[in-house]
Order: C-alpha cells, then structure tokens, then sequence
C-alpha cells in the first residue's frame, strides 16, 4: 500500500503563529539571531566573516583561547523618547556569541579583527607548526 507523503509542521511555527496572531498581535519580539557566517582557508591562514549589523565596533569581543574562537557582540536597544512607543519591532537585540573550534595552531599574536560596514572579518594566521610542509624525498 501506499501512502501519500505528507510534511509534518515544526512545532515552533505553530506556537510562532499562535503568539503573532492571537496573543501578542503586534509586540512580539523574536529574540532568535541567524547571524550569517563564513570560513575560508588558504594554506597560510583561516579567515571568520560574521555578519553584525548594527552592532558598534566597541561592542564586540573576539577572544582565541586554547584553540577556539569566541566572539560576542551586544546589539542594543534604541531608547524611546517620552513621545515615543513601538507599534511593532521586529529587530533582533542583545547578546550574541559564537565559538569555533579552531581547526589548527593559529599564531595567536597576528590574528586580527575588522569590522566594516556590517561584517566582522578575523584573521586567524597558522602557526609555523600548522602549515603544511612539502618534503624533499631522496
């Protein structure tokens, strides 16, 4: 016998759709951050692209230690003037962190952070010990 396939809903959507149309109709918040991430290798170093928009230079962390990367950003909420009050906001603030385990020895003393226009960029250089070594046979 058989039987037509049929996709089951996640749960979550439901509950999303519960509070967005009947409970909080305008308010809700999502607190979820799907940050966009990237790694790229080449033989001499690691590169870590992490989207963070809205997020000030002086609000992000990027620490490596005992071969991983951690990086923290906090997005802070805009304050609202005596005038003002949301209607509905949909953007996403507070704590964000992302660790890595990194894949290699880096050379913790070069690595270096960028942060333009929205992208953090960290440089992770391979320690000499990670690079790859081409031997000469005799």
């Amino acid at each position: 016998m058989l039987v037509r396939f049929r996709h089951v809903p996640d749960i979550t959507d439901h509950f999303d759709a519960l509070l967005r149309n009947t409970i909080l109709p305008v308010t809700v918040e999502r607190t979820q951050r799907n940050n966009g991430f990237s790694l790229r290798e080449s033989n001499d170093q690691l590169t870590v692209t992490l989207e963070l928009p809205g997020v000030a230079k002086n609000d992000i962390t990027v620490n490596v230690r005992e071969g991983h990367l951690t990086i923290t950003a906090e997005r802070k909420r805009p304050e609202l003037n005596e005038q003002e009050q949301w209607i509905r906001n949909e953007m996403n603030y507070g704590t964000y962190e992302r660790t890595l385990r990194l894949p290699y020895a880096v050379d913790v003393e070069k690595v270096t952070a960028v942060h333009e226009n929205g992208l953090l960029t960290v440089v992770l250089p391979k320690h000499e010990i990670a690079k790859p070594k081409q031997i000469t046979v005799r």
